[in-house]
């Protein structure tokens, strides 16, 4: 129960509240042992192969970046797949939502781990989305020529309409490279670190019964492959 009392709230207001708020109780305990058992985990399978990838950002656009060296001076790495092939006219209008927050995000979050998206479509063409974004602060890479995407399962076939989103956490130990951790679930699987979602969980209109996150843009590719 809250001491908490607002301005002309009622007493049915007040009881339903306090009824919520053990249920919010219970969630957040939920959410911690839920880390908790996360962070138990044994040790994942060996990092397949130090894939080369290319840097999408200004100051390693086409550069070659070994798997290794995105964990810059962190033991932990968290690879985000971005829905964004070469062949898409816009990326994935959701995706682009995740990273919007992440380019703010890892800010706080470099102070611990690394934090990169990585994206299928041509380096070149990552840069060009991220200027318009006005992404400055995460790290772009693009996987055009390896196969992490496959490998790790954030694209199920040779085709740009094969991609799918998937948060990947990895870690760096004395014997090498090794996958903690990687989103099994449907498309809510990245709830807990998306903003959109949640804030409109807080409103009484509750989140709109749509896949994609509303969007400034369209994805004309993603909506004939994915949605029709």
């Amino acid at each position: 129960m809250s001491d908490l009392r607002f301005p002309n709230e009622t007493q049915e207001y007040r009881d339903a509240r306090d009824a919520l708020l053990e249920e919010e109780k219970s969630l957040i305990e939920k959410v911690k042992a839920v880390a908790a058992k996360r962070r138990e985990l044994p040790r994942g399978g060996k990092l397949k192969e130090d894939y080369v990838f290319e840097g999408a950002d200004d100051d390693k656009l086409g550069q070659e970046v070994k798997f290794s060296q995105l964990f810059g001076n962190k033991s932990t790495l968290l690879l985000y797949s971005y829905m964004f092939g070469k062949n898409w006219d816009n990326p994935c209008p959701s995706c682009t939502s995740l990273i919007d927050g992440f380019d703010r995000a890892t800010i706080s979050v470099s102070q611990d781990a690394a934090l990169v998206v990585v994206a299928k479509a041509p380096a070149q063409q990552i840069n060009d989305w991220a200027k318009q974004r006005g992404w400055s602060n995460i790290e772009l890479i693009s996987s055009e020529s390896n196969s992490y995407l496959v490998d790790y399962k954030c694209q199920s076939g040779e085709t740009d309409d094969t991609l799918q989103p998937v948060m990947h956490v990895f870690t760096k130990q004395d014997d090498g490279i090794y996958h903690f951790w990687g989103t099994e679930l449907s498309h809510n699987h990245m709830d807990t670190v998306w903003p959109y979602w949640n804030l409109m969980d807080m409103t009484p209109e509750g989140r709109p019964d749509v896949i994609t996150a509303p969007q400034n843009f369209r994805s004309e590719f993603l909506e004939l492959h994915y949605l029709s």
